[in-house]
């Protein structure tokens, strides 16, 4: 995922236009606000150990298949952000319950949500073989729309990952063809849709346009969530490609804020905040988020 984040910093490389801005922000203010958050992270993690805790106990005295189905796939996605190798293990057990319940369109939803995490983890083999068992034609939309995001995001891995200029090329060709597909069938005004908008409107230099379509997408999520902190990246990446310095810090560090406040421990905003603020000559800070950001 990293590599990938790092691959759309590189692209975002290009002539700065004009647009329209937020207003001022108080950079120490919020920073002081993620040291903070970071010298809590214990209250944090305990918090999602314990919501993860009662999830496992409804899983374990549950009866009923089908609901066993539904409270798997809530702990897969408490794990998801948090732990990949229980992620994994719960996309299992998903995958699992799905097929002794004889529901292939469950098992593919689910064997395509494992295969993410897996290229999420730079297991590519491993992704690869999940998505190629999954027949998509009993698919419905929302399996298909996972079925090619993991399709979209593996080739997008490899493409970042490979050092043969043909083979990157055409790694993120299927990339490319995936993202149309996913675009086909996700709902508009969903995540997947408005991420992958964003970067479509990005890449055209329509950032006027990204902008406020980021700004849609601030309003559809709750704050201080791990829904809120992928849409303020998303954010931070647009001001990126304008080179406006301010906003881009600030809506990265409010991305980290909030995947802190959530126990995420994939903190490619934090990583890329430290990296600015090295640059801008706040070495100490920049360490004391890399550290925390790789721990």
């Amino acid at each position: 995922m990293i590599r990938t984040l790092l691959f759309i910093v590189v692209m975002g490389l290009c002539p700065t236009v004009m647009a329209q801005t937020d207003e001022s922000v108080d950079l120490d203010a919020l920073y002081r606000q993620i040291d903070d958050a970071i010298s809590q992270s214990p209250t944090y993690v305990a918090a999602r150990e314990r919501q993860i805790a009662e999830w496992r106990n409804r899983l374990y005295k549950e009866k009923n298949v089908e609901k066993s189905v539904q409270i798997a796939e809530e702990l897969f996605h408490l794990y998801q952000p948090y732990r990949n190798d229980s992620a994994l293990y719960y996309a299992e057990v998903c995958i699992a319950i799905a097929d002794s319940l004889r529901r292939p369109d469950l098992a593919g939803r689910f064997r395509s949500m494992l295969a993410y995490q897996l290229s999420n983890a730079d297991m590519f083999t491993e992704s690869l073989e999940e998505l190629r068992t999954v027949n998509k034609s009993v698919l419905d939309s929302v399996g298909l729309v996972n079925y090619y995001h993991a399709w979209m995001h593996v080739y997008g891995e490899l493409g970042s990952k490979t050092q043969r200029p043909a083979i990157r090329l055409k790694y993120f060709g299927l990339q490319d063809a995936y993202r149309d597909s996913v675009l086909m069938v996700a709902d508009e005004g969903s995540e997947e849709w408005l991420h992958l908008k964003v970067d479509i409107l990005c890449a055209r230099q329509l950032y006027q346009d990204a902008l406020e379509l980021s700004s849609e997408w601030l309003q559809k999520v709750t704050d201080g969530t791990h829904e809120s902190a992928y849409a303020a990246f998303y954010r931070s990446m647009v001001y990126g490609r304008l080179k406006n310095h301010d906003q881009t810090c600030y809506w990265m560090g409010k991305s980290a804020l909030d995947d802190i406040r959530c126990a995420v421990m994939n903190q490619a905003s934090l990583l890329f905040l430290a990296e600015r603020l090295a640059n801008d000559g706040d070495i100490s800070r920049a360490y004391r988020y890399a550290e925390f950001a790789k721990a």
